[in-house]
C-alpha cells in the first residue's frame, strides 16, 4: 500500500484539488467558440482521469475536487488572472492542498514566476503541484521532472517571445497594407462584415461626425460642441458602439470636450487607415508608450470618407488659431500637489491676464462641472491660499526648533531605558503569542485533513482564531509605534533637520524645498487645507 507524504513529511490524509485550466488570446483567436470550450473541457478531463488514476493508487487517500478554474484567453506571460487570482485565495484560505494542470504552459510562460510558484509558492502553503505531460509533483521530491520543469518553463517562456515578436511583425506589415489591426473603430465606422481588416460607413455615428465638423466651421470650440451635443441628448460613442464595458453612471450621458478633440483630429475620416500610435515596452509589460504622429503608420484612401478633406484642413487652422499663444507659463509654487478633499482629482490653478489674482478650481468639476453635478468648484484666491500653506509649514518647523520640551522629557534616562525595555518585552511577547495562535490553526487544518473535524467547525474555529490574531497585531503595531517614537525623539532624523533649516533660511520658498518637505495639500470645498508632509517632525504631538 503506498504512503503519501506532503512537503513537511506528514502523511496526507485527504487534498482538496483545484483543476486548472488556461486558454491563451492566440489559441482563443484560431478557435470557434465550440472549439475553445472543447479545449478547456478536455484539459478538466485530462486532470480528472489523473485524479481517478492517483485514486487507486493511494487508495487511504481521499480526493475531493473542491473547484474547476479556467482563465479563457488569457496571456500566460502574465498571472494576473481572474481565476488564477481565485486559485491563490483559496490557498491561502487553507481551502485548498493541491493544484493540478494538463501542462507547464497551462499554469504560465513567465518562467519567472512560474517556477517562483512550484519551487517557492506552493512548497511554502504545503500544496502539492502537479504537471501532467512532464510529470511534475512537488510532494515527489525525488521526482527527476521537477528538476527539469525550469528548463520547460524557459522553453516556454521563450515560446511565448517569439510568438509575441512574429504577431507584432504581422501586425505591423498589416498596418502598412493598410489593414485594421485594432479593437474598435472610430466612431462612424463599422468593420466591414465581409472584410474585417476595412471599414465601412456606420450612418448613426457618421451624421454625428459630420455635425460636429459642421460646428467647428462655425467656430465652435470644443467645450461648446460637447454642450450642445449633451443639450440635444446625442448618445456618446460608448452607447452608439454598443460596448459593454462598465460606465461611470454620473457620465455616460456627458460628451466631453477631450473626445470631440479627438474626433476633430482624426485623419481616419478623410479615408485614410491611421495605426500605430502606440507600442508597448515588451511582451511581458502593459505600459503603454505613445509614440510621435510622425512614426503613425497612414496608408491612404482606404474607405468611404465622412469629412472632405477642405472642410477638415480648415477646421485644423481654426484649432490651431484658438490655440493660446500666451508664451509666458505660470510656474505656481504649490501647482501640482494640491488636491480635491473630497473627489481627490486635482486641484488647477486659473490665470488670468486681466486680474491680480489667480484662482484654483477642482478640474473635475473644470470638466463636467457645467453638465453635471460633480464635486464643486474649490474656487478661492489662490494667492491667499499660498501664504496660508507657507504660514503652517512655517508653524510645522518651529515647533521642530522650539521642541526643546521634550528633551526635558526624557532627562530621566533611566525612566527611558525602562520605558524602552518594557515596550521590547511586550513586542517579543505578542510576537510569540500570534505565532502560537498560527500554529494552532495549523493543528487545526490538519485535524481536518485527517477527518477528526468537519468544514463548519473548521470554519468556526479558525474564524475566532483569526480574530484572536487581528487583536493582538493591533496590540503589536502600537508598542512599535510607540518605540520608533521613542527612538526618534533620541535620534532625530538629520534630513528632516537640514529641510527645515533649508526652509527657514528661505526669505520667498521655491518648488525645490517645498517638494521635499510635501506630499500633497488636500483643499475642501470650505476652504480649509490639510498638508499631508513626506518627513514627519519627530517631536509632533509630544
Amino acid at each position: 500500500m503506498n504512503i503519501m507524504y506532503d512537503n513537511l513529511l506528514r502523511t496526507v490524509k485527504i487534498l482538496y484539488i483545484i483543476i486548472y485550466a488556461r486558454l491563451s488570446k492566440e489559441e482563443k483567436d484560431k478557435q470557434s467558440t465550440e472549439e475553445q470550450s472543447q479545449s478547456i473541457k478536455h484539459q478538466f478531463e485530462i486532470c480528472r482521469e489523473y485524479i481517478e488514476e492517483e485514486q487507486k493508487e493511494y487508495p487511504d487517500c481521499s480526493f475531493i475536487i473542491v473547484e474547476e478554474l479556467y482563465d479563457d484567453g488569457i496571456s500566460g506571460t502574465t498571472f494576473d488572472r481572474a481565476d488564477f487570482n481565485k486559485l491563490v485565495k483559496l490557498i491561502e484560505n487553507k481551502q485548498a492542498n493541491m493544484v493540478i494542470t494538463k501542462d507547464l504552459s497551462r499554469l504560465g510562460r513567465d518562467h519567472i514566476e512560474t517556477d517562483n510558484y512550484i519551487e517557492k509558492w506552493f512548497p511554502e502553503h504545503n500544496v502539492r503541484y502537479v504537471s501532467i505531460l512532464e510529470s511534475v509533483d512537488t510532494y515527489d521530491t525525488d521526482n527527476v521532472s521537477n528538476d527539469i520543469a525550469p528548463l520547460i518553463n524557459w522553453s516556454n517562456d521563450q515560446f511565448a517571445k517569439t510568438t509575441s515578436k512574429k504577431i507584432r511583425k504581422e501586425f505591423k506589415k498589416m498596418m502598412h497594407q493598410g489593414k485594421w489591426v485594432g479593437g474598435e473603430p472610430p466612431l462612424g465606422y463599422i468593420q466591414n462584415p465581409k472584410d474585417k481588416y476595412h471599414f465601412i460607413i456606420e450612418p448613426i455615428g457618421a451624421e454625428i461626425v459630420k455635425r460636429i465638423f459642421k460646428l467647428a466651421l462655425e467656430e465652435k470650440t470644443s467645450e461648446e460642441i460637447s454642450d450642445i451635443l449633451i443639450a440635444d441628448k446625442v448618445p456618446i460613442p460608448t452607447i452608439i458602439k454598443g460596448n459593454k464595458r462598465d460606465l461611470n453612471v454620473e457620465l455616460k450621458d456627458l460628451w466631453s470636450s477631450y473626445t470631440i478633440s479627438d474626433i476633430l483630429r482624426n485623419k481616419t475620416y478623410l479615408g485614410h487607415m491611421v495605426q500605430g500610435k502606440t507600442t508597448k515596452l515588451n511582451y511581458k509589460s502593459k505600459k503603454i508608450i505613445y509614440l510621435p504622429e510622425e512614426d503613425w503608420i497612414v496608408v491612404k484612401n482606404m474607405h468611404e470618407p465622412i469629412i472632405k478633406e477642405s472642410d477638415f484642413n480648415s477646421v485644423q487652422l481654426l484649432i490651431k488659431s484658438n490655440k493660446n499663444t500666451t508664451t509666458n507659463t505660470h510656474d505656481y509654487l504649490l501647482k501640482g500637489i494640491i488636491k480635491c478633499k473630497e473627489c481627490h482629482h486635482s486641484i488647477g490653478i486659473q490665470h488670468f491676464n486681466k486680474r491680480n489674482n489667480n484662482y484654483t478650481i477642482c478640474s473635475y468639476y473644470r470638466k463636467y462641472g457645467s453638465k453635471k453635478e460633480v464635486c464643486t468648484a474649490h474656487r478661492f484666491q489662490y494667492e491667499e491660499l499660498e501664504k496660508l500653506v507657507i504660514k503652517s509649514i512655517k508653524k510645522e518647523c518651529m515647533q521642530f526648533v522650539d521642541s526643546t520640551n521634550f528633551a526635558d522629557k526624557l532627562k530621566d534616562k533611566e525612566q527611558s531605558k525602562q520605558l524602552i525595555t518594557d515596550l521590547k518585552l511586550n513586542i517579543d511577547k505578542s510576537n510569540r503569542k500570534i505565532s502560537k495562535i498560527e500554529k494552532q490553526i495549523d493543528t487545526i487544518y490538519e485535524d481536518k485533513l485527517n477527518g477528526v473535524i468537519d468544514d463548519e467547525q473548521y470554519k468556526r474555529m479558525v474564524i475566532n482564531k483569526q480574530d484572536d490574531i487581528i487583536f493582538e497585531k493591533s496590540k503589536l503595531e502600537q508598542y512599535q509605534k510607540d518605540l520608533e517614537s521613542i527612538t526618534a525623539k533620541k535620534n532625530v532624523e538629520p534630513n528632516y533637520n537640514k529641510k527645515v533649516k533649508d526652509f527657514l533660511a528661505m526669505k520667498k520658498p521655491n518648488k525645490k524645498i517645498i517638494g521635499k518637505l510635501i506630499e500633497k495639500i488636500e483643499l475642501s470645498e470650505d476652504g480649509t487645507i490639510d498638508i499631508h508632509y513626506k518627513v514627519q517632525n519627530p517631536y509632533k504631538n509630544i
